[in-house]
């Protein structure tokens, strides 16, 4: 019986399969990356070796699966196993396959594998479901497999995708695409890379908050003829003049350079209008949940508001509101059931927002002060 390893390198929830060149018989087949065990040698050192003598990398075992692979090389009978594994170092490069492919759980069936790989494709698959859980969004449960994001749907959902599709025919940048549900039942979206900033530990910069002022005015602008009957996630808003996102903030947004380009978690998209979104915007971003300096605060407040083209007092005007119904609103969501909400509840909403909100109304004039005088400071013309 020869012993043979094979790895199962997952990045992004994606696989890495190689394609035989030869032998004749086998050449355009698809394997797991690996080869044999030598005598005296274990099966973690084996397949390391081996994917660093085929592919010149460095991965780490993380946990061998349950299968077995049997098969015959040269009438002789040989046992395989395949361990999930991790790169730890390099990219793969194939220098005894003559193709490399990333696979996503749905593109497993798509290659023909070599026999004694198929036994592992209905566990890898599952697993690679799992995909690799996403930083930002502020609800949870956003995972990213491939170029797409896997989230949970609700009730809301067909409204929200209602939304995207929209988007997309305005051609609006920096929105996801829609591709359907998963195995799980989970929306696919459009994976959109670009940085995020910790809003606890940085700001926006001036260019960037201006930018995303502009982005603002483009979203409202493409949603102004469209009309849906929800059900919404998002409620509250009394005379709603406008469908819009409703959570644009940076932990919702991605900037490549100073621009705009990604903004996800759609989920409270709802009825709403232009100035409760600018005013949750400007409570995230500015930010004014965070006592910065007022003269600071006004002036980043006139870039934000200067981006969409609007006066910066009534973006401040309807932020006391506009966080006060996120306060209502998640306590309602909670009561309903909502389980993202919960999860949000559960790390201390909105009793935190409450306290936050305290402290920007006692700061509110001087911020107010600081704008009328930026405003008188203004030259002329």
């Amino acid at each position: 019986m020869i012993e043979v390893v094979g790895a199962a390198i997952v990045r992004h929830g994606r696989v890495l399969a190689a394609r035989r060149g030869r032998p004749a018989a086998e050449a355009g087949r698809w394997e797991f990356p690996g080869g044999k065990v030598d005598p005296g040698e274990t099966a973690d050192r084996a397949l390391a070796r081996e994917i660093a003598e085929e592919l010149s990398c460095r991965i780490e075992v993380v946990e061998w699966l349950p299968e077995l692979g049997l098969g015959v090389d040269r009438g002789r009978e040989l046992e395989l196993r395949v361990a999930l594994c991790r790169l730890v170092e390099g990219e793969p490069v194939g220098s005894e396959h003559d193709a490399l492919r990333w696979l996503g759980p749905e593109e497993l069936a798509d290659v023909d594998w070599l026999e004694p790989d198929r036994p592992f494709l209905d566990s890898l698959g599952r697993r690679l479901l799992e995909g690799e859980r996403l930083p930002g969004g502020n609800v949870g449960g956003a995972v990213r497999i491939g170029t797409t994001v896997r989230r949970p749907v609700g009730p809301w959902t067909p409204a929200v995708h209602a939304v995207l599709r929209h988007l997309a025919d305005r051609g609006l940048a920096a929105v996801p695409r829609v591709h359907g549900l998963d195995a799980r039942g989970r929306e696919i979206l459009d994976h959109l890379p670009g940085e995020v900033i910790d809003v606890d530990s940085e700001q926006l910069s001036a260019a960037r908050l201006a930018n995303l002022g502009h982005w603002l005015r483009s979203l409202h602008e493409a949603m102004a003829d469209f009309k849906h009957p929800g059900p919404w996630r998002f409620f509250g808003v009394e005379a709603p003049t406008l469908i819009t996102h409703n959570d644009v903030a940076p932990y919702n947004v991605a900037f490549d350079g100073d621009a705009v380009a990604g903004v996800f978690d759609w989920d409270l998209a709802g009825p709403s209008g232009p100035v409760w979104d600018l005013a949750h915007t400007a409570w995230t971003a500015i930010p004014l949940f965070r006592p910065i300096p007022d003269a600071e605060a006004a002036a980043r407040l006139a870039l934000f508001a200067g981006g969409y083209g609007t006066d910066p007092l009534t973006v401040l005007d309807a932020v006391q509101p506009r966080v006060q119904l996120a306060i209502d609103g998640i306590r309602e969501a909670v009561r309903r059931g909502d389980e993202g909400m919960t999860n949000l509840a559960a790390s201390g909403e909105p009793e935190a927002t409450e306290r936050r909100l305290a402290g920007f109304l006692a700061r509110r004039e001087g911020i107010r002060r600081a704008v009328s005088g930026t405003r008188s400071r203004r030259p002329p013309g």
